[in-house]
């Protein structure tokens, strides 16, 4: 997978768990199921998130992520 496609991939999978009523994810769960590493997978959701693509709940190491309500 490219770096341009990550971004795609992680809205992908938060979209299939929200769909299913699943618990947001932090962003080693994320990384894990993307197969990129925890910074890689951090600059891709700030981008999101600072795109109203996702959403940022917690803080810290409880911190999670989840659909932007459609």
């Amino acid at each position: 997978m490219t770096q341009k496609q990550l971004p795609i991939h992680i809205i992908a999978h938060l979209s299939e768990r929200a769909g299913k009523g699943l618990k947001p994810l932090g962003a080693d769960a994320i990384g894990r199921h993307v197969g990129a590493t925890r910074p890689t997978v951090n600059r891709h959701l700030a981008t999101l998130v600072s795109n109203g693509a996702i959403l940022r709940e917690g803080a810290g190491p409880a911190t999670t992520y989840k659909m932007a309500a459609q």
